[in-house]
């Protein structure tokens, strides 16, 4: 009986210590985005597509996760993003510009891997991107819906530096393709 209790106080020690790691939350931001003209093929020779300097400002929104490793941790994050940027179109048959704005929801699921000193983290990761149509397909988990999603789904990459202060993270990230 005393082996139970024994092993039984451990293993109610090691949870505890083991969720003093674990961290989750929500978060909210502003993200910047442009479209690049590349992004954009013509089958024929009617059109040329140029991007525009202008950065679109978008939202984004989710719910994240930091798992603490000594000096190290994991931060799994799923965010839901609304952005776009502007493109312009040139017809070089009727000799016409035409300017348009594209606005898109997607998913980003990052995982990042850094260092934490103190309150500064400091780290890099992969990120899956799925284009949504709209905000709500997010929920639409049925198993085909969710399958097809993930093969449409773009890989890259995202660097993040984040202070840490009481409760509250402040991050700054750069997503690359």
């Amino acid at each position: 009986m005393k082996i139970k209790l024994i092993v039984l106080l451990f293993c109610a020690f090691l949870s505890v210590n083991a969720f003093s790691q674990l961290k989750f939350g929500v978060t909210a931001g502003i993200s910047s985005s442009t479209i690049k003209a590349s992004d954009f093929i013509t089958s024929d020779n009617k059109y040329l597509v140029e991007t525009l300097g202008n950065s679109k400002v978008g939202l984004q929104g989710g719910l994240v996760a930091q798992i603490a490793l000594g000096g190290f941790f994991i931060r799994p994050q799923m965010l839901l993003v609304y952005t776009g940027g502007e493109i312009q179109i040139n017809d070089l048959v009727n000799k016409t510009k035409s300017v348009k704005t594209q606005h898109f929801t997607k998913l980003d699921i990052p995982v990042i891997v850094g260092s934490k000193i103190g309150p500064l983290r400091v780290g890099i990761g992969p990120v899956a991107s799925i284009i949504l149509s709209k905000p709500s397909d997010a929920w639409d988990v049925s198993y085909s819906n969710a399958k097809s999603k993930y093969n449409s789904a773009t890989f890259g990459f995202q660097a993040d530096a984040g202070l840490d202060i009481l409760k509250f993270g402040f991050d700054v990230k750069y997503e690359g393709n």
